[in-house]
């Protein structure tokens, strides 16, 4: 499994700074300038339409942004040509909006040479598209050499979560799905990214929370019928339980029981012990809670072993009022 969920709680965003701030810093220095010291008649002009010609020149950014990951997400999953010569039509695409974006940044660089702002616009839009372009022509070519591969929409998927491109990531899971849905591991990464990007796929879908936690528990299942053998995978279905909430202990509890059965080796048994034992306390079960953590006998697991057992000596201590555990 690629995507992991202690690794993948950052979520790192790219994009282009919003024009609002760009222009409160302008209007900052041009006010700065007012009293006996003010700029004359024809500055104060100047500086009015440097500022409007950089909030136009940031909505192109946005725009051609926004045009360039729809035509991604247009793209068809499957090279419908494979017997040609590579389809290179999207990243030609994108070229040539990059030209055409790149050109009004030069024009306002000419209109407006002291506008050092200007950087704030252009290093991440450039970087951006470079990046954007490698990505989509590294696509295009697999799609060519490899017309069935669910690969390069996998990679694309990761590619664009880790850039924030999160709605388009979901896309291209789907779209590896598609073209290989005996992949296991392709359905534990798309569930994991519904889990981590919870609120991005309730808009994108119209879910609520508790829908988009079904639907990323259905891919684990679906990954883990795949493979049904798998305790790796047992225990990734068993921890999304955590991320849940309100929680589900039932079910978190019988997630954890399955993993047992697949337990191969004590390490592995020892593990999935402390989890249902934690899940014993959370249920008021406290002297199975004890049973289970008995049988842990591991090094590794002596920290959490005594935190567990300290949690039992305090709830004996002080015994919560008597609750029927879901």
């Amino acid at each position: 499994m690629k995507l992991n969920i202690k690794n993948c709680l950052v979520r790192h965003l790219s994009g282009i700074p919003s024009v609002s701030a760009l222009i409160a810093l302008l209007i900052s220095v041009f006010c700065a300038g007012a009293g006996p010291t003010s700029p004359s008649s024809a500055q104060a002009v100047a500086s009015t339409d440097q500022v409007t010609a950089l909030a136009a020149l940031e909505a192109r950014v946005t725009d051609a942004h926004e045009d360039i990951y729809r035509w991604l997400r247009e793209m068809p999953a499957l090279d419908e040509n494979p017997e040609e010569e590579p389809n290179h039509m999207l990243s030609l695409r994108i070229d040539h909006r990059f030209k055409i974006v790149s050109e009004a940044i030069a024009e306002f660089r000419r209109k407006h040479p002291g506008a050092a702002v200007i950087e704030g616009i252009e290093a991440p839009f450039r970087e951006e598209m470079v990046r954007l372009l490698e990505m989509v022509r590294q696509l295009e070519m697999t799609r060519h050499e490899q017309p069935d591969s669910a690969e390069p929409w996998s990679e694309l998927a990761h590619q664009l979560l880790h850039t924030g491109r999160v709605v388009e990531a979901f896309e291209c899971f789907e779209k590896s799905l598609a073209l290989l849905p005996l992949e296991a591991s392709y359905y534990a990464d798309f569930g994991t990214s519904l889990l981590i990007y919870r609120q991005d796929a309730a808009a994108h879908y119209k879910l609520t929370e508790q829908a988009v936690f079904d639907k990323a528990l259905r891919m684990y299942r679906r990954g883990m019928n795949l493979e049904p053998e798998n305790f790796r995978y047992a225990v990734a279905l068993a921890e999304i339980y955590y991320l849940i909430t309100p929680a589900r202990l039932v079910d978190g509890q019988t997630a954890w029981e399955h993993a047992l059965n697949l337990a191969g080796n004590e390490s592995e048994r020892n593990e999935v012990m402390v989890h249902l034992a934690r899940y014993a306390i959370n249920r008021g079960h406290p002297n199975l809670a004890k049973v289970y953590l008995e049988q842990v006998k591991e090094p590794r697991w002596t920290v959490p072993k005594l935190a567990l057992l300290r949690r039992i000596t305090d709830s004996e201590k002080n015994p919560a009022p008597t609750s029927v555990a879901p």
